[in-house]
């Protein structure tokens, strides 16, 4: 099955934030192993953002977990952004869930000229 997978990544603060869309399969977790290891340099932390992914497939998170489990990381320095980290990250890995900001309904923000 071919689906459509995109890795973006920026820097910010000194730390490597990685966005993934699409669906996450074998293909896809090496994408993510090679990003991670071509663009880590070795200092602050790196943020996987999952909102994107439409499925994780298990072989996907099978293969990521077994490559960064046999890797000697610190806990600290990868952390995955939404529900969707649970199935990716390795064993003891940190999964950051954020509340979605709901705004009332008619709400505007207030401009003040002076």
């Amino acid at each position: 099955m071919n689906s459509i997978f995109h890795v973006d990544f920026r820097y910010s603060g000194g730390n490597l934030h990685i966005t993934l869309a699409g669906e996450f399969n074998g293909m896809c977790a090496w994408e993510l192993i090679k990003t991670i290891k071509r663009q880590y340099a070795g200092s602050g932390r790196i943020f996987v953002n999952t909102a994107g992914l439409n499925r994780v497939m298990s072989d996907g998170a099978d293969l990521f977990k077994s490559h960064m489990t046999r890797k000697r990381i610190p806990d600290d320095w990868l952390y995955f952004k939404g529900s969707k980290g649970f199935r990716i990250a390795p064993n003891g890995g940190r999964v950051l869930i954020c509340k979605k900001v709901q705004h009332r309904q008619g709400f505007r923000p207030k401009v003040l000229i002076t």
